[in-house]
């Protein structure tokens, strides 16, 4: 599809535009979908609105009546992510370290892209498990660091465009647990570990578990032969970068709040739909990382939003090493210890999670959402619940088996 670039205006749109505008205008021009892209569609599209119901409020001080209506927490809603974003950062809080930490990302060739679209589950799955092996066991090899580290592994698969692009942020502290668990070893500053030994036990460890799910026919390519482009992905060099370290530890958890819950595009980044064109905007890392526009036919611009919808369940962050969820608690208490620093501070998950909404951002932010907008004096309590809409719920004739 041709596309036009051009320098982003300085003032936004006056009338916001949604992810959810583009989907009700060009729902019926959709091809088949998926399962999930369908229930992607249909959810951003009543996100906030009747179709989910709600409950209206009222002001105990001046009366006021208001309408509130329900999210539909899809994680691909770009509506949904920032309470779900809030709790996770700060149940994180307790396992920060104060170390240098690290922001490393494994790519692959282009080559391995359709396998990876043909068999997202499967490929997605292989992708962690080789990015896992590869950094835990080069950090322990005693040629390098000699170390049990832990890291939080993020799949993106995305680029700014909205092309398909798998790949992994991993977020690593700066050091680890000695081998018998009685001592922390540091890394070296400013250094983690090398790229180059990195890329390569990367490439032998996901070809070589891409060719056994092909062999096992667990990875399979419709009018294709997989054995075909892992010989061209073989071939070509492979890149893992490694980003400057961060300067503290609440740098990384700011940091981790753009990445954890991030969905390919935002609705701050929707510039406008005219003639049936998309605009957006984007950052050109090739350019300076300077902000520039796009503009995509609609039905593209969707098309690219939907190869980001992920399989059912499947879970992008993952934790591995002292961070993994059966030991963390006790592995960072270690940690801390041996570096000679309290613990940590921050709830757990599940006291997070038994907080309301508006507790949460209250606790974090200071700002009570119950106060009545119009007054400012009195408080908005729930007068009774506004039923879900009969009938607004399905796509019809447009998903299909995956």
């Amino acid at each position: 599809m041709a596309c036009r670039h051009a320098a982003a205006p300085e003032q936004p749109a006056a009338r916001p535009l949604e992810l959810a505008d583009i989907f009700r205008r060009f729902q019926d021009e959709l091809p088949a979908l998926s399962p999930e892209q369908a229930k992607a569609v249909r959810d951003i599209i009543n996100c906030r609105t009747e179709s989910l119901g709600g409950h209206v409020q009222q002001c105990d001080h001046c009366g006021l009546l208001l309408n509130v209506f329900n999210s539909c927490l899809n994680r691909h809603c770009p509506k949904c992510q920032s309470l779900d974003q809030a709790r996770w950062l700060e149940a994180r809080q307790a396992d920060l370290l104060p170390v240098e930490y690290f922001h490393v990302v494994f790519t692959m060739p282009h080559e391995l892209h359709p396998l990876f679209r043909a068999n997202p589950q499967a490929c997605y799955r292989l992708l962690f498990a080789a990015v896992a092996e590869t950094l835990l066991e080069v950090a322990l090899n005693p040629q390098r660091l000699g170390a049990r580290i832990g890291f939080i592994a993020v799949l993106h698969t995305w680029t700014q465009t909205l092309l398909y692009h798998p790949h992994i942020h991993c977020i690593v502290p700066g050091g680890g647990l000695s081998p018998a668990g009685d001592r922390w070893i540091s890394c070296k500053p400013g250094y983690f570990l090398p790229r180059e030994v990195l890329a390569l036990v990367f490439r032998g460890k996901l070809l070589h578990k891409l060719e056994r799910a092909v062999a096992k026919g667990k990875v399979k390519l419709s009018g294709g032969n997989p054995a075909t482009l892992l010989r061209q992905a073989a071939r070509k060099g492979w890149m893992v970068y490694a980003k400057e370290p961060f300067a503290g530890p609440e740098q990384v958890l700011r940091y981790l709040g753009r990445y954890t819950h991030k969905i390919a595009i935002s609705n701050r980044r929707l510039v406008s739909l005219k003639d049936g064109q998309v605009t957006f905007r984007w950052r050109d890392r090739a350019d300076k990382n300077k902000v520039k526009l796009m503009t995509l036919e609609a039905r593209e611009f969707l098309r690219r939003f939907l190869l980001h919808v992920l399989p059912k369940g499947f879970m992008r962050i993952r934790h591995y090493g002292f961070l993994a969820n059966p030991v963390h608690k006790q592995a960072v208490a270690r940690c801390r210890e041996l570096l000679g620093v309290p613990a940590g501070r921050g709830a757990g998950d599940e006291e997070i999670a038994a907080e309301t909404w508006n507790e949460l951002l209250e606790r974090l932010t200071g700002v009570d959402v119950t106060l009545c907008p119009l007054c400012k004096i009195g408080h908005l309590v729930v007068k009774q619940r506004i039923p879900a809409a009969p009938g607004k719920w399905s796509l019809p004739g447009r998903a299909t088996s995956p």
